[in-house]
């Protein structure tokens, strides 16, 4: 297997939404294993609305952190990780914890996420993101090098009821994974 992409959800936003679901499809198709990584049954009904969600996020990384645990990453020639908000922290905190040589997609990071972005990641936020600030985010990523990416809509870059352009962003996100 040439490489290995594991999908870190957010709260109330599963590995089958847009987000998530076509880069994970888009992987498989060139070869990848691609593993869904769960936080439990318990983050089904978690509300995120700004609130703070420090609780949430050390519940999801100790739940999550056997299953990260138990996978060879030495096996694979690439590993990824595609993270969505919370998943983000997750998989930031991951890839230090283990010591895991991987590359990072995160999809609309929260504030937590802030201390894991480095030079190798990309970034992928809506641009009227009220979760974290694009400004904020865009001038972070701007200081550190990083490689930043916005686009229209929210916190799930979408806009709402305007479908035309939210296949428009899946594709050019889809295009920056190509790179």
């Amino acid at each position: 297997m040439k490489g290995l992409v594991l999908l870190f959800p957010g709260i109330r936003y599963t590995v089958d939404m847009p987000l998530l679901y076509y880069p994970g499809w888009y992987y498989r198709q060139q070869g990848y294993e691609v593993v869904p990584v769960s936080y439990g049954s318990q983050f089904d009904q978690v509300e995120f609305h700004n609130q703070d969600i420090t609780a949430e996020i050390e519940a999801a990384k100790q739940y999550c952190f056997p299953q990260l645990q138990a996978v060879d990453y030495a096996s694979y020639e690439t590993v990824i990780f595609v993270s969505k908000s919370l998943g983000t922290v997750v998989a930031g905190w991951a890839q230090q914890a283990l010591h895991i040589a991987c590359q990072q997609i995160y999809l609309t990071p929260i504030h937590q996420t802030l201390p894991y972005l480095d030079r190798g990641c990309m970034v992928i936020a809506g641009n009227e993101d009220k979760v974290l600030d694009p400004a904020i985010l865009r001038a972070y990523c701007q200081a550190h090098a990083i490689e930043y990416h916005g686009f229209p809509g929210g916190h799930r870059i979408e806009v709402k009821q305007d479908i035309s352009t939210n296949l428009k962003t899946i594709d050019a996100i889809i295009a920056l994974l190509k790179k």
